[in-house]
């Protein structure tokens, strides 16, 4: 099936589930020209003839794992590959960073979230065969989890000087400094937008030592966690002015 004229760009949407196909291709048509498949194997068979701009892959087709089948997608095609999923759990989001995707989008779907994703995919300009690439994504799906560098290194078929100098020259520090980065910047949003307490924090975004979560915190945000965690009871406290 496809479907649409708009900007001339064709996406694959690859789902066992029918009407989920419809609702996808309903909300591309007006931009994109949309191709709808139910499995991995017609999906490589239609790419085999027809480029895409990008493709949606359900993580679930039937009896098959979506996942598996995008090492053949990958040979039959470089676009972007976007993982629908009703499910959102570190396992999934490990194995898709594995696999070398390049996003999610959420069951329920909207017409909103998806064109906003397949506009990302496609504005993002990033090479997603690129090892930094893969590695920093790997980073950001499960930033928790501890990830260090002998088993990055491990898993991308390079050693962890060599791993550590491409990441580097990308992005301006190592592996570890910029999973720690991510660690305190959603460590900063817990404990402005929740009441959970300093340590609890911390073992939320992977610290397991609460001194170093202090040191980097501070180092990160100019102020411990303790003091930005009581400015937010402060404000959160403040009786709102009457005008």
């Amino acid at each position: 099936m496809a479907r649409g004229t708009g900007r001339g760009l064709h996406i694959l949407v690859v789902d066992d589930d029918a009407p989920v196909r419809e609702a996808l291709a309903a909300a591309l048509a007006p931009e994109y020209i949309v191709h709808a498949v139910a499995t991995s194997s017609e999906a490589c068979a239609l790419l085999s003839r027809q480029p895409v701009a990008a493709i949606i892959l359900d993580a679930i087709l039937g009896a098959e794992h979506g996942l598996d089948g995008v090492p053949q997608l990958r040979k039959a095609s470089h676009a972007p590959i976007l993982v629908l999923t009703g499910h959102s759990n570190e396992d999934l989001a490990i194995r898709a960073v594995w696999a070398n995707v390049d996003g999610y989008l959420k069951k329920p779907i909207s017409v909103q979230g998806v064109r906003a994703a397949i506009e990302g995919v496609l504005s993002s300009g990033e090479d997603a065969s690129d090892p930094a690439v893969r590695v920093r994504r790997a980073l950001e799906a499960y930033p928790p989890r501890p990830l260090g560098a002998a088993e990055l290194a491990s898993r991308f078929g390079m050693t962890e000087g060599h791993l550590r100098r491409l990441f580097r020259a990308a992005y301006g520090r190592t592996p570890r400094q910029y999973l720690a980065e991510l660690r305190v910047r959603r460590a900063e949003e817990l404990l402005r937008t929740t009441d959970h307490g300093v340590k609890q924090v911390a073992l939320q975004v992977g610290f397991t030592n609460l001194a170093v979560f202090r040191r980097v915190f501070k180092r990160a945000f100019g102020r411990t966690p303790m003091a930005l965690a009581a400015r937010a009871t402060q404000i959160g406290n403040a009786p709102v002015s009457k005008t």
